[in-house]
């Protein structure tokens, strides 16, 4: 298990290594001057000079780089350019609102998913089955942005049931979950799909095996049947879908949050990328991109304690 551990740690570095790399040179491929951008077109020649060479934007792009992975490796994410405030205290004060989201996001996906998949199973070939094959294509197929739309103009605008944006009034918890209703389905309506298709496939599977049908001679109710001889055994694909997928609504969150106008992480990342905020765009990703790297690395993990065969593989 500790040489498992120690491969998928290993495995991880050339990951993190290719984002901080991509990111790098995304940025400054984007048109535009931050630095014109921070201080405005009325700023001097001397001026824009000055911060230029204060932010180390006027050195050699290779030594940038250099300089970028020395301060990440030590932990120091730099200043933002726009506030001046550090990174992690930017990244801290948004997280907060990102994995709400993406943890109300994960709650929905499952509580729908998994029925849905075994009711689709249990009745194959039925109107429940191609309505769930319905739903599980269009979840799939369908952008999350587009998503966000419909479900904003039908119960914010028309029926006016939640608010269309916002997280909420602070302290006010009833707020709070309003504001978080319309967020969540949209972000866990893909994932409600997949985990939703995979279940029905993994329950399929395990409903053909003989201990099922002995389970079933014995007299025992469909339920009991269900959830405590085939479920448990088909639990297992479904454990690593929904652990694969946590970091996929991480990602997914900033479209969502853009969306629904959520001061998290994707709010933060689109508003530094408009303003060329270097650190800040370079932090955020970075720490998006270490968080799903770290979720798989504990889905795999689980995987390996409830499947032996995979710490041999």
């Amino acid at each position: 298990m500790f040489q498992f551990v120690v491969r998928r740690l290993i495995a991880t570095i050339p990951t993190l290594l290719g984002v901080m790399v991509a990111v790098f040179i995304a940025l400054h491929l984007i048109p535009g001057d931050p630095v014109v951008a921070m201080l405005g077109d009325m700023a001097t020649p001397e001026q824009v000079v000055a911060v230029r060479h204060e932010l180390g934007l006027d050195r050699p792009l290779p030594l940038q780089f250099v300089s970028f992975v020395e301060r990440y490796l030590r932990g120091e994410l730099g200043n933002s350019i726009r506030t001046r405030r550090p990174v992690a205290e930017e990244i801290s004060d948004r997280f907060p609102h990102t994995f709400l989201l993406a943890a109300a996001g994960v709650f929905i996906a499952v509580l729908f998913g998994v029925p849905l998949g075994i009711i689709a199973a249990t009745r194959r070939g039925s109107m429940l089955d191609l309505v769930s094959l319905v739903l599980s294509m269009t979840g799939i197929a369908a952008p999350v942005f587009w998503v966000g739309l419909l479900l904003s103009m039908l119960f914010a605008i028309r029926l006016r049931w939640f608010p269309a944006i916002g997280a909420g009034k602070p302290g006010d918890l009833v707020s709070i979950l309003q504001a978080l209703v319309l967020p969540a389905f949209t972000l866990g309506f893909s994932t409600m799909a997949l985990i939703a298709r995979m279940t029905r496939s993994s329950m399929l599977e395990v409903l053909r095996e003989d201990y099922v049908r002995t389970a079933r001679a014995k007299g025992l109710s469909e339920k009991i049947v269900l959830y405590k001889h085939a479920l448990r055994n088909a639990a297992i694909p479904i454990v690593t879908i929904v652990g694969l997928n946590i970091g996929y609504l991480l990602g997914g969150a900033v479209l969502v949050e853009t969306v629904f106008a959520r001061p998290g992480l994707g709010k933060l990342l689109v508003d530094a990328i408009l303003a060329r905020d270097y650190p800040v765009v370079q932090g955020v990703t970075f720490f998006v991109a270490t968080s799903f790297i770290l979720v798989n690395l504990l889905t795999d993990l689980i995987y390996a304690l409830l499947d032996p065969q995979v710490r041999l593989s």
